[in-house]
């Protein structure tokens, strides 16, 4: 299996934010070949650009939908700049979000437009220096780029800890080498140097100044010979790096970068509250826009609570360094304990035996003990003693084991099978590991799983009439039950010093081998089990895996990390059986956490809607809410006054948010409903699937999940060469200029005003080999390179091409142009052609073609009003919706002429695009006409636009692809009507009209 990536809005956005920064900036390549371009970090264009991208002006080509759109604008507290030598470039992502493949895809994007080709990657730890080096080297990575940037490669030196020469000699490490010699002759590398924080203050490594070794002759230490390189540098996890650490100035002061572009979900603090270290923002993808635009899971928290109701507790009331004690108070009897290193806590209650306190110290500025158990505790923390006790350990797996078969079993009898994992932190290590990898942790697991495992074969071998799915899960878990030890593994820093074969192999499929983990099964199509993961919380950042479904805290962390750090592991969407990332449907991550954390759901979204600032104040929301709801401000106002929802002041009151955002959800800006659940509070996490409307429904449902192929007209070859022709001679060639603008105030009479001049223009000479040229038209546009050649050679006929012709611009112009003209001309020429399959397993039923008896909401719609009243003819037992014009839409849909009818599922009726990807509908009703005579198919495509002037580019395009598709069933015998529904158009009067 390899994975397949998917260019996604948010990342090109981010993409775009970067590089915007450079646009007409002066920069100069007559330095040595072995540099970086230089940039004039003076020019007074960065900051024109920056705060262009600030203020929301900033555009971009939006190449999937060939229309131009606006960079999203940054809030006026996140507007910071530096002014130092080096310039800094900050873009803000979630956690889950694709940062590795943004900075990745940037190196390749920087180089193309800029021709820089020098970059040091730097990470503040192994794993994610580990998860980074994988990535790059993937092949599905390489296929990606090299497919996006045709030729280019990243040539990636590593650098790691230096061995000994037995022959005494001092080299140089051979990654820094290897990338101070890269030089910009090499076109087609983009040299890059990874390491983390530690490695590049390693004094032994970089500092020393007498390596037998010289670069470029002269240079004999590290630092020096990297500062020479003029390199650009990259920070993955800012928090990690903050610049009164040694790591950073080092960075700083030792490299001299021409740039610093830091990726993160965090950014440091500044000193005295004076908020977050920003520099030059330009993107800021939040957790609220991750969570609620679909670009991670969504997270449900569970609690297991304990069995014994006189549960004992203690509390760390204050500790003390010099000494070092602490005092610890029992709960119970309230009585107060001092303690010091070494003494054991059933000192204070027996229920804690064994436990020890190992240390007493400061760690990451905390004062703090550490226990035996490698538990690390602060002040105010309180201990559970059946959280320690094996008992509840037992219970934990066994409910993790639960949620995770259910899970597992869902998502493998899926169309495209999606392997599932679970991750367990651990306080312990030798719980797991024991003497020789026989912990007494592991044992029982694999003791509970084996049980586990032989009452799920059970239950298919009872099933009647097992269909082939099933019973290839049944054999799945047959193999995982002959050899228990391989499904499950584990990784902690430790790990990293053993020469046990087993543990290594462990760790390298956990840590390097991503694919693996992903995969059902080996190349020798042997069944590959592993889907246990236990690790300490080395594993916090740099470490990820999609298909985690659930995470189990078998003891809590003890420290106040971020809520949102500690689901990170599993918030990237997950993958199918052959790679494709599945970004259509709502899923969640099961977090798993024992009672003393119960409060955990409610302190996670609190964390993501404070990082997007969300208002309290309804006031600038009252005019638009009481439009949508068709009443006026006072009413809206008056009525929200009365329930308790808010104060005289517009503020939403505290306790009453749930309850306005459940009645009201258009007062929401921060986390949509149902992105974060508490599942022991809310077991409504599905919409159920009315039995009686489905079966009123079911004719047009299997009916339009009949699979169809688009086929496209053919062109004969003399076509193509016509059009290749035609896009020569319309004047694409175009030469590479750089302008050099300069600012100046003029005095007006009433103010001053700033005036822009182009002082000069330098013409740049970036021209591609002509095979190169060639290739890459094939490779972006499918003409074949015989066609191509034909047609340059009689346009040279009729008008002799310039020598710099086959430069960046011209290819890009070309590929530009060919692919309007495939748009343009197809617009007539495809159509849609019956397979003459009909799935069983659709979004609404499953593999034996019954109904399910519910779906996930979030794959209905992201909103749900629960105040109001479902209509009767809905057909699902909830009010959800993604959209005002949606609410609006089902409201209405109460009159005498409709059977039935429903939101479709998210991406279920996949409409394929001749210009590639797929477009879906919004709405299925089944129709009668007032007379009773006969039924009619509707099937509607709501746009959230006042005019038709308001849609562009494609658009229109997929909206006539969606009626040609609907046309073609109505040819095939399906009495079906498709139209779309801008917000000006009336529901009721279009079925009014219809039928």
């Amino acid at each position: 299996m390899n994975i397949k990536l998917k260019i996604l809005p948010h990342q090109t956005e981010a993409l775009n934010a970067v590089t915007k920064v450079l646009k007409d900036v002066r920069i100069t390549s007559n330095n040595p070949i072995y540099q970086n371009p230089i940039i004039d970090i003076n020019d007074d264009k960065i900051s024109y650009n920056v705060e262009e991208i600030w203020e929301g002006e900033a555009e971009y080509r939006d190449k999937e939908n060939d229309i131009i759109k606006k960079l999203p604008s940054i809030s006026k507290e996140m507007r910071k700049r530096e002014n130092e030598n080096v310039l800094g470039i900050d873009a803000k992502l979630e956690t889950g979000t694709g940062k590795t493949y943004i900075y990745t895809r940037l190196m390749h994007e920087l180089n193309e437009l800029y021709g820089f080709n020098k970059f040091l990657i730097f990470v503040p730890s192994s794993p994610i220096k580990e998860g980074t080096k994988s990535f790059i080297e993937s092949e599905y990575s390489k296929r990606h780029f090299n497919d996006l940037y045709p030729g280019k490669d990243i040539k990636l030196e590593v650098l790691n800890a230096q061995k000994r020469s037995r022959a005494g000699r001092k080299m140089f490490p051979t990654a820094i080498s290897s990338f101070v010699r890269g030089t910009r002759l090499e076109r087609n590398k983009i040299n890059t140097l990874l390491m983390t924080d530690k490695m590049f203050i390693s004094k032994t490594t970089m500092e020393k100044d007498d390596y037998d070794q010289t670069l470029f002759g002269e240079f004999t230490q590290p630092y020096k010979a990297l500062e020479e390189t003029r390199p650009i540098v990259i920070i993955d996890e800012p928090h990690r790096f903050k610049k009164q650490n040694v790591a950073y100035k080092r960075i700083i002061e030792k490299l001299n970068p021409q740039m610093v572009i830091r990726f993160g979900a965090t950014f440091p603090e500044l000193p005295k509250k004076k908020g977050k270290d920003y520099n030059n923002l330009v993107y800021d993808l939040g957790a609220v826009d991750a969570f609620n635009e679909n670009l991670v899971k969504g997270v449900e928290v569970q609690t297991l609570k304990p069995e014994l109701e006189d549960d004992n507790k203690i509390k760390i009331l204050d500790i003390s360094l010099n000494p070092k004690k602490c005092r610890i108070r029992n709960e119970k009897t309230k009585k107060t304990f001092e303690m010091v290193k070494s003494d054991n806590l059933s000192m204070i209650d027996d229920s804690f035996k064994g436990i020890e306190i190992e240390e007493i110290q400061k760690i990451e500025g905390k004062k703090s003990i550490t226990l035996s158990n490698g538990h690390i505790l602060g002040e105010g923390d309180i201990l559970f003693s059946s959280v320690y006790g094996q008992t509840f350990q037992d219970l934990m797996v066994k409910r993790s084991l639960d949620n995770h078969f259910a899970q597992e079993k869902e998502n493998f009898l899926t169309v495209r099978k999606i392997k599932t994992l679970t991750l367990y932190f651990i306080d312990s290590i030798y719980s797991y590991r024991g003497e020789e990898n026989d912990g007494n942790l592991k044992l029982s697991f694999e003791e509970q799983l084996s049980n586990k495992i032989k009452k799920e074969i059970n239950k298919i071998n009872e099933t009647k009439n097992p269909n082939t799915r099933l019973l290839e899960y049944r054999e799945y878990l047959e193999a995982s039950l002959n050899d228990i030890k391989k499904t499950n593994g584990g990784y902690f820093s430790e790990d990293n010093s053993t020469k046990d074969e087993d543990i290594e192999n462990e760790v390298n499929k956990i840590l390097r081998d991503k694919n693996s983990l992903l995969s059902f099964k080996d190349e020798n199509d042997n069944w590959n089990t592993m889907r246990f993961i236990f690790s300490k919380w080395t594993l916090r950042e740099g470490w990820d895996n999609p298909n985690v479904f659930q995470i189990v805290k078998l003891r809590s962390s003890g420290s106040e990390i971020s809520k949102l750090q500690e689901v990170g592991r599993g918030l990237r969407l997950p993958v199918d059986e052959l790679g494709n990332r599945l970004s259509e449907e709502q899923f969640y991550l099961r977090y798993l956490i024992d009672f003393t954390e119960k409060d955990f759901a409610e302190r996670l979204v609190k964390e993501i809607n404070k990082d997007a600032d969300v208002s309290k104040n309804i006031k600038g929301l009252l005019s638009k809410v009481s439009k949508s709801r068709r009443i006026t401000e006072e009413e809206l106002f008056i009525d929200l006054l009365q329930k308790g929802y808010v104060d005289i002041d517009k503020n939403i009151k505290e306790d009453k948010y749930n309850e306005l955002i459940s009645e009201y959800p258009e007062f929401n800006k921060g986390l949509y409903q149902d992105k974060v659940r508490n599942v022991n509070k809310d077991k409504k996490s599905k919409v159920k699937i009315r039995p009686k409307r489905f079966d009123e429904i079911k004719e047009l449902w299997e009916s339009i999940n009949q699979k169809y192929y688009l086929k496209l007209d053919e062109i004969n070859r003399e076509e193509l060469f016509k059009v290749a022709l035609n896009i020569f001679k319309s004047n694409i060639y175009k030469q590479e200029s750089i302008l050099i603008e300069s600012k100046r105030t003029k005095a007006l009479d009433t103010h001053i005003e700033i005036r822009e001049n182009i002082e000069d223009v330098y013409l740049v000479e970036n021209i591609i080999p002509y095979n190169e040229f060639l290739k890459n038209i094939y490779k972006n546009t499918g003409l074949s390179i015989n066609i191509i050649h034909k047609a340059l050679i009689k346009f040279n006929q009729e008008n002799k091409i310039p020598k710099d012709f086959f430069n960046m611009n011209t290819l890009k112009n070309f590929i530009v142009k060919f692919e309007n003209w495939l748009e343009d001309s197809f617009v007539k020429r495809f159509s849609y052609k019956k397979l003459g399959i009909r799935p069983k397993e659709t979004a609404l039923t499953d593999i034996n073609g019954d109904m399910k008896e519910s779906i996930v909401q979030g794959n209905i719609g992201i909103m749900k009003d629960s105040k109001s009243l479902v209509p009767e003819k809905f057909l699902f037992d909830s009010f959800v919706y993604d959209s005002d014009k949606e609410r609006e839409t089902i409201r209405k849909s109460i009159i005498d002429e409709i059977v039935v009818f429903g939101k479709i599922p998210r991406n279920s009726i996949r409409v394929p695009l001749y210009f590639g990807g797929t477009t879906s509908p919004d709405f299925m009703y089944v129709l009668k006409k007032q007379s009773g005579e006969y039924i009619v198919n509707f099937i509607v495509e709501t746009k959230g636009v006042d005019k038709e002037k308001d849609k562009r580019g494609r658009e229109d395009l997929k909206i006539e692809s969606a009626r040609v598709f609907f046309n073609t069933m109505k040819e095939d015998g399906l009495d079906i009507v498709f139209e779309e529904q801008l917000n000006k158009d009336d529901i009721v009067n279009m079925i009014k009209k219809l039928v």
